[in-house]
């Protein structure tokens, strides 16, 4: 992966939601004030347990009757080795969002008010610019955009083009052409993540992945990943790159796949996260690092993503 390959990829990442937040920039206001650095370990812990529902397929060293599947609660978004996003996602009615930023690649944290009672993405654009998108009492989903890195944030505006999870309805996704997308079905999406206004890909309950080429109108399947907990992906050059974390007998901690469509998840690597609980992990890439959050635990990898440390 190269420079040549960051930039490419981070421009197709951002056209949908640059404008979005460009928009937000130029008609919010200033509406809070951060909070002071805190310890890692100091992050709140979720409001509310969410929905599961039983995996099926086969997980290494795993009875697949005893698992179950959680949607991600953790958040993490990463902008390169160095800036990062985490959350947690609380919930609509109880709140309990959590927001921090870390720009010495997890060194410390920046705990932020929460500009939602819920969170359902996390996004930084730059160093500076982010958005959340999150929801209040009615779970109804709003855009959050702040341009000096969360200390303030904007007037939330409608979302438009974005992507999000449904907190309050763990099988349906809001999508640029659908407001109420299913891509597992009746099943639980576990994880979603996007590469552009078109293309997203979603983990659902039974480790399968799913993708959409058309704003969220159709998905396909895209590859399988048995016991997997969070999903992340990205474009290199015009190719889509898929890897997930499960938590599996055959890794103390929770194993690295890359996800291909039609082959087996191949194994990157096991990462040896204490305790890793299921809807507490969260993973994102991109070409430059890779990171895991579980609960208060930040691990960290660069280059091809077999090394990791925990910072």
């Amino acid at each position: 992966m190269n420079n040549r390959v960051a930039t490419a990829g981070l421009v197709a990442f951002l056209a949908v939601d640059v404008a979005l937040v460009a928009f937000a920039l130029r008609s919010g206001h200033n509406a809070s004030q951060a909070l002071p650095p805190v310890s890692a370990t100091r992050t709140a812990a979720l409001s509310t347990s969410p929905p599961t529902t039983a995996v099926t397929g086969p997980t290494e060293g795993v009875s697949p009757a005893s698992v179950k599947a959680v949607p991600v609660t953790r958040l993490v978004s990463a902008l390169d080795a160095v800036t990062a996003w985490r959350a947690t996602t609380g919930a609509c009615d109880a709140g309990g969002a959590t927001v921090e930023v870390t720009a010495d690649g997890g060194q410390t944290w920046t705990r932020l008010r929460s500009p939602a009672r819920a969170v359902a993405r996390v996004q930084p654009l730059d160093e500076t610019r982010a958005f959340v998108i999150g929801a209040g009492p009615a779970c109804t989903l709003a855009q959050y955009a702040s341009r000096d890195a969360g200390r303030t944030w904007l007037t939330p505006t409608a979302v438009s083009g974005g992507w999000a999870r449904r907190l309050d309805e763990p099988t349906r996704v809001l999508a640029p052409k659908e407001a109420a997308a299913t891509p597992c079905g009746d099943a639980v999406v576990v994880d979603l993540s996007r590469t552009s206004a078109a293309q997203a890909q979603a983990l659902c309950a039974d480790g399968s992945v799913v993708v959409t080429d058309d704003g969220g109108t159709t998905w396909t399947g895209s590859g399988d990943a048995p016991g997997a907990v969070a999903l992340s992906n990205l474009l290199v050059d015009t190719t889509l790159k898929t890897y997930a974390v499960r938590i599996v007998g055959a890794c103390k901690g929770v194993q690295l796949v890359e996800v291909v469509k039609g082959r087996t998840a191949a194994v990157v690597a096991c990462v040896p996260v204490a305790t890793p609980e299921r809807g507490s992990v969260g993973l994102s890439v991109t070409d430059r690092a890779g990171w895991i959050v579980s609960g208060n635990q930040t691990w960290l990898s660069q280059g091809d993503l077999t090394s990791w440390k925990r910072v």
